[in-house]
């Protein structure tokens, strides 16, 4: 954007320039028509200039329909013939990227018939194959490669159809095609910006298949018509080393290299090769020369000699490189790694820990080097090191209290062992002395243990909300704990936590709309959700900002049997076209499915199907269309009593919820719709925390062995894991497995179960 504006203001300079010159110059009435003229000229290209970025805008914020709109509207305008070659290959990326491959291949299929040479005709062909490319329907590329060749020959789409159909041939695993065509391409198309490229690929596929006389033949010929080039110098010496030809090789090397002393590729092969035929003396040399001048030499040289396994030589140079800078972490891990690979385990972990006193409380390289020492650390083999270091560390910290490297590592040791509790204590008992380490380690570990989903990530932000006096800590773990209480169904924790923000006058847009959201879903408390709304429509909300509130409050207007205003509120979002549409467009279905309006209803769900990209939202509209469709008994009387309690629940009135399922139940007992009102009388037992009362509801739609029998299944494997009651959680998704094979809810329980198991043996590996 910033480069469009800066070229409109060179455009403005120079037309304002020239418009000056011609009007004092000549001073006639028709010069001064000509210069409203220009000017008018000059305002039209800016707007169209405007538009265009404004549709590319679209497009790299993937919002590809409203792209499409705008490409659409501009391709009818007066456009310079670059533009619009460049907009139509916008427009079929965009149709490509919504799936929409039909006008994606019409489009780029034009570009290229109507001129076969120039540069969008040969993107065109990359972006028309790659529609096949990305779906691995390499067969089908390759037809359509060779159709471009026959229909367009010897142009540039040819030539890059020509390389591609032997690369996908390649791919393909038909090496006897792909060299054919990678031979067809370098005969036919010998100035092609692929050629380096296909040649390299030709040799490579030569070698593979031990047809090493052609591999020779062909870089030679190569190398006849361009005898400068080092590139295929080094294809050949790469094709002798591989034979075993070692003295050509070498001379091949040392050829390239006094063409062009500064090749540091074919140098680090040379020595490579010298090391290959047991001249180590003279491979350290050539190394040597390589990395002189660097000055991180000795780092580099100790990379290579670990990548040649020389383990001695790589030590040693590590050490000198620690030497001149010993507080670079990265070095302590490449010199623990040539210990580690020798099986000198305790060695190697002596290493991580010096990286870690030396480089000081350093999050980045401590993390880092923690990562590769986890290696050697984790694992129940590993248990009696970890005692040790500990032990070791103990004794450090209680010798000097107050050292911050030794009591870091402490508590990292502990952190890593899975000893939470004694993290925490330690790096609280020094929080005192070293405040702004202690805030980062604790605030980097609490997010380690939210993106694993350990529980303990909450004692973790709730140590640091004590503990931290640092106001940006404070208000981001605020908000994070808030997150991880939500995540936790902990709907008060979670709204507590959100009002001291707003009280502080800490809080962000974002966490306003958190806390809005906790109230109406966690809470079920539209009321209070829509007074949390209503102080941000009096500030500067963007329109993605503003739409979401918009979204928010009009499902605070229906839950309130307020359905017109809810509609009025929720009909502007989905004319807009954008993320949010298909979820208004559900929400207003919803308002007619409260209202008991239910053709109304059915037809607004199919329209938030048709708009959806969301899964979660198109089975969501799927499940309460097949809910209306399906329970049309009784003159749909259940369903209405159904769609009254869902609504007393999502509003917070759960005994009038619980009285009208109750109800249902036993005035229809043979109704249709009965397991789907049990399977709502156990969300909101659950919801209150009642959970013999939820596995009750549940355990009545596992005995019918109705549809719904496998969600029920699920939700009763859930409540035992939330009780961690992991033996019935098993037995319960056990069940599922073995009664409901084909159930699309089977991988979710495979996952779970294997979570499951692998806590029982946790747990009884520590029982005493």
């Amino acid at each position: 954007m910033l480069q469009t504006i800066t070229y409109l203001k060179r455009i403005s300079i120079s037309v304002t320039i020239i418009t000056f010159f011609l009007f004092v110059g000549t001073g006639t009435c028709t010069d001064v028509f000509a210069q409203v003229q220009s000017n008018d000229d000059h305002a039209a290209r800016i707007q169209t200039l405007n538009a265009i970025q404004k549709a590319n805008d679209h497009y790299y914020e993937r919002n590809y329909t409203e792209a499409i709109k705008a490409y659409q509207a501009l391709l009818k305008t007066e456009l310079t013939q670059t533009q619009k070659d460049s907009m139509r290959l916008m427009l079929g990326q965009s149709y490509a990227k919504l799936g929409e491959d039909v006008e994606a291949r019409r489009i780029f299929k034009e570009i290229i018939d109507e001129d076969p040479d120039g540069s969008y005709a040969t993107q065109a062909v990359h972006q028309l194959s790659n529609l096949y490319r990305q779906r691995y329907q390499y067969k089908e590329a390759i037809v359509l490669c060779k159709q471009i060749m026959k229909q367009h020959p010897n142009s540039s789409a040819a030539a890059v159809a020509a390389y591609l159909t032997a690369y996908y041939e390649y791919i393909e695993g038909k090496h006897e095609d792909a060299m054919a065509s990678y031979k067809y391409f370098l005969d036919n198309f010998p100035n092609s910006i692929y050629r380096s490229s296909a040649i390299s690929s030709l040799v490579r596929l030569y070698t593979q298949n031990e047809r090493h006389a052609e591999a020779e033949k062909l870089i030679t010929e190569r190398m006849k018509l361009n005898p400068t080039d080092t590139t295929l110098l080094e294809e050949l010496a790469n094709l002798y080393q591989q034979q075993g030809k070692h003295q050509q090789a070498l001379e091949l090397y040392k050829n390239v290299l006094e063409k062009n002393p500064a090749n540091t590729a074919i140098r680090r092969k040379l020595g490579s090769l010298y090391i290959e035929l047991g001249n180590k003396e003279k491979a350290i040399a050539e190394w040597k020369k390589l990395v002189a001048g660097a000055p991180d030499r000795d780092q580099q040289l100790g990379a290579i000699y670990l990548s040649h396994k020389m383990y001695t030589e790589a030590v040693k140079a590590f050490q000198e490189a620690i030497k001149i800078n010993p507080q670079y972490g990265y070095l302590y891990i490449q010199l623990a790694a040539a210990y580690k690979i020798q099986g000198d385990i305790e060695k190697a972990a002596a290493i991580y820990l010096d990286g870690l006193q030396n480089v000081g409380p350093s999050s980045s390289q401590r993390e880092s080097i923690w990562e590769a020492m986890l290696e050697i650390y984790q694992g129940d083999r590993q248990k009696p090191l970890r005692e040790k270091l500990i032990a070791q560390y103990q004794k450090a910290h209680q010798a000097v209290p107050q050292n911050l490297n030794n009591v870091l590592t402490l508590g990292e040791l502990f952190f890593y062992a899975g000893q939470l509790d004694e993290a925490l204590k330690t790096f609280t008992k020094l929080h005192r002395y070293y405040s702004t380490s202690i805030d980062l380690t604790l605030e980097r570990f609490a997010s380690v243990l939210e993106r694993n989903q350990n529980p303990s990530a909450i004692e973790f932000y709730k140590t640091l909300l004590q503990l931290s006096r640092d106001r940006r800590i404070i208000t981001s773990t605020q908000y994070n704990l808030a997150k991880l209480y939500q995540n936790a169904e902990q709907w008060t924790e979670a709204a507590n936590i959100l009002k001291e923000l707003n009280k502080n006058r800490t809080a962000s847009i974002d966490s306003q709309f958190l806390l809005a959201q906790i109230q109406l879903h966690g809470l079920h408390n539209p009321k209070a959700a829509q007074m949390t709304l209503q102080p941000l429509f009096a500030q500067r909300l963007i329109g993605n900002q503003f739409m979401e509130a918009q979204l928010i409050l009009g499902e605070c207007h229906l839950l309130l049997k307020r359905y017109t205003l809810a509609r009025q509120v929720l009909t502007p979002i989905v004319e807009s076209s954008t993320r949010l549409s298909a979820t208004a467009r559900k929400l207003i279905g919803d308002s007619y499915f409260f209202a008991t309006e239910f053709d109304s209803a059915v037809a607004e769900y199919r329209k938030a199907i048709r708009l959806s990209k969301s899964d979660k939202l198109t089975n969501d509209a799927l499940e309460r269309i097949v809910l209306i469709q399906d329970n049309t008994d009784y003159f749909t009387i259940p369903l209405t009593d159904y769609a009254n309690a869902l609504q007393f629940h999502l509003t917070g009135n759960t005994e009038a919820a619980i009285t009208q399922c109750e109800d249902t139940i036993s005035l229809y007992p043979k109704s249709l719709i009965i397991d789907d009102v049990w399977m709502l009388l156990g969300s909101i037992y659950r919801s209150q925390n009642a959970y013999d009362d939820a596995l009750h509801s549940y355990r009545q739609i596992v005995a019918q062995e109705g549809p719904l029998a496998a969600a029920a299944l699920t939700q009763i494997a859930e409540i035992y894991q939330k009780k961690q009651d992991f033996s019935n959680a098993a037995d319960a998704y056990t069940t599922l497995l073995t009664t409901y094979p084909d159930n699309s809810i089977v991988p979710h329980a495979r996952q779970q179960l294997d979570k499951i198991t692998k806590l029982m043996k946790h747990s009884e590996l520590n029982s005493p």
